[in-house]
């Protein structure tokens, strides 16, 4: 992990999910297909040169399991940045190869032209369900805050929430395979 301390506006708790339940995820997950991953959900697009990666699936069982984690962290959150959070959208499970990133944007804004759901967005979530060091290479997380760039580096179990409105990117991967998962409270 980064040596330096976390900025006001990002949140970080280690081993969130033990090491055991994060290998079980990702090994039904990665049963599944993997489909490229959208920019945004409500025109369904995919563009590569701003965002390579892959969403992966789970059984329902497993979205129930995976429900029941981001539920828990909920009051955390609220305490933490406190604000009250109504919900949160369907969780993504991304899985990240070699050359796989995504480029500096914002979760939220309030652009006249952007659909609802990302005006609503408060708090962006990243679940690490493995370690940078030990199952890839590159794929750190950079978040923009108050002019500076805080790097959180994956670890098995760790979640980072952090005001959706900072930037932030994924930087390319360069070996191995990032498996995480990613949601955005409102």
């Amino acid at each position: 992990m980064s040596s330096q301390s976390a900025p006001s506006d990002v949140f970080i708790a280690a081993n969130f999910i033990d090491a055991s339940a994060c290998a079980e995820l990702k090994a039904e997950a990665r049963q599944s297909s993997a489909i490229p991953a959208q920019v945004t959900k409500a025109k369904g697009r995919v563009d590569l040169d701003m965002r390579r990666t892959s969403r992966l699936f789970v059984s329902a069982e497993k979205e129930i399991q995976i429900t029941g984690y981001l539920q828990e962290l909920k009051p955390m959150l609220e305490t933490y940045f406190q604000l009250s959070l109504s919900g949160f959208e369907k969780f993504q499970f991304l899985l990240y190869r070699n050359g796989d990133f995504y480029k500096r944007h914002a979760d939220k804004n309030d652009r006249a032209e952007s659909p609802d759901y990302i005006k609503a967005r408060l708090i962006s979530v990243v679940i690490f369900l493995d370690a940078e060091s030990e199952s890839y290479t590159g794929g750190t997380l950079v978040i923009s805050s108050d002019a500076e760039q805080f790097r959180v580096e994956g670890e098995t179990g760790k979640v980072v929430g952090f005001r959706s409105e900072l930037l932030h990117e994924v930087e390319p991967v360069r070996s191995g395979e990032r498996h995480s998962i990613v949601t955005w409270y409102f």
